[in-house]
């Protein structure tokens, strides 16, 4: 029998008949490769949902006993489960706080017929979060371009999505605000190569003069820029960012030369992950191989062949973010913390 932890005790999973022939995982991933405009924390809300749709549940701990045991199916198949877990989190945390509703009839949710009525809501609406997820992104944007003033040069790295958006809104003009002039220092993440290219092409494509540097040209490039722009796979319960391999070294040299660093990042990433160093993330990343053998010697069998993942991330801790640019406002990295207390407990 298959079992998932909660609250350092393993709670069993029953098998669900219904689900014998639905693969959450590639449902997971389909939703991805299907809509390049979607972040991991929303595909796994959407998988979720799907795989409601797949049950004849009836009960609340019937189907909360299957949304566990599928988010537990998910984060085994990803070697870095961090954005995704925010995301299974999010969607438990809401359907829970749907079922503690009363129902049309008055009486509580979990009652059989009103509880129906939630499980119906959640599948008709299953693109609502998806859809609300990009018009978060708009709203970032309306609230960053007042961080964006003329003559400035942003420093930034990555593909981020949101802060793609951001640069782009902008450059544009929106009813009587002017479109900004600025440029873009973009360091160019090897691992997320496509992915920055992409915004370089698009900002170029808007007249936003855009230079690509690589990493190792980060120091010497940080006294031409007024201000740090990232985006972030996930934000830590402390006010801490989970973000691609780079963002903490941008993070440590934005402190050193006194430049504010700011994070563009939407709520759906907020969550429960308290890492206490770069190395307490929950998988391993596997960057480091030590090895002292000659290039003629043969492995040694027992050894275990070193892997690094292929989008390596890093943790900036919140002393060295300025502000927070989210769905919700302008936030501090406490008020942060404060709300994922508010969100997830």
């Amino acid at each position: 029998m298959a079992t998932i932890a909660q609250n350092q005790r393993e709670l069993p999973v029953r098998s669900n008949p219904d689900l014998e022939s639905f693969d959450i995982v590639s449902t997971y991933n389909k939703l991805l490769s299907d809509d390049p405009e979607l972040t991991m924390p929303v595909a796994a809300i959407e998988a979720l949902i799907e795989a409601l749709s797949q049950t004849s549940a009836k009960t609340v701990f019937e189907t909360m006993d299957l949304i566990k045991a599928q988010s537990e199916a998910l984060r085994k198949a990803v070697r870095n489960p961090i954005a995704l877990t925010h995301g299974t989190d999010l969607f438990q945390q809401y359907l829970v706080l749907s079922l503690k509703q009363p129902g049309p009839d008055g009486k509580e949710t979990s009652s059989h017929e009103n509880f129906e009525v939630v499980r119906q809501h959640l599948m008709r609406n299953g693109r609502l979060f998806a859809s609300r997820a990009k018009q978060a992104r708009e709203q970032i944007a309306r609230i960053g371009r007042e961080y964006v003033r003329d003559n400035c040069t942003i420093l930034t790295h990555g593909g981020s999505r949101v802060v793609g958006t951001l640069l782009g809104r902008a450059a544009e003009a929106i009813h009587s605000d002017a479109k900004r002039r600025f440029k873009v220092i973009h360091v160019v993440n090897e691992a997320r190569r496509t992915e920055s290219l992409r915004v370089v092409a698009a900002l170029r494509a808007k007249g936003v003069p855009v230079a690509t540097i690589p990493e190792s040209a980060a120091a010497y490039s940080m006294a031409k820029a007024d201000i740090i722009l990232v985006g972030a796979e996930a934000v830590t319960a402390n006010g801490g960012i989970i973000s691609r391999m780079g963002t903490y070294q941008l993070a440590l040299l934005a402190r050193a030369r006194n430049k504010d660093f700011f994070v563009a990042a939407e709520q759906h990433k907020f969550g429960k992950t308290f890492p206490l160093d770069q190395f307490d993330l929950g998988f391993e990343q596997d960057m480091f191989d030590f090895h002292a053998k000659k290039p003629h010697e043969e492995e040694i069998k027992n050894d275990r062949p070193k892997h690094p993942i292929e989008d390596p991330v890093d943790y900036t801790p919140p002393e060295y973010i300025s502000s927070f640019l989210s769905d919700n406002g302008v936030l501090t990295p406490t008020d942060v913390a404060k709300q994922i207390i508010d969100l997830m407990y």
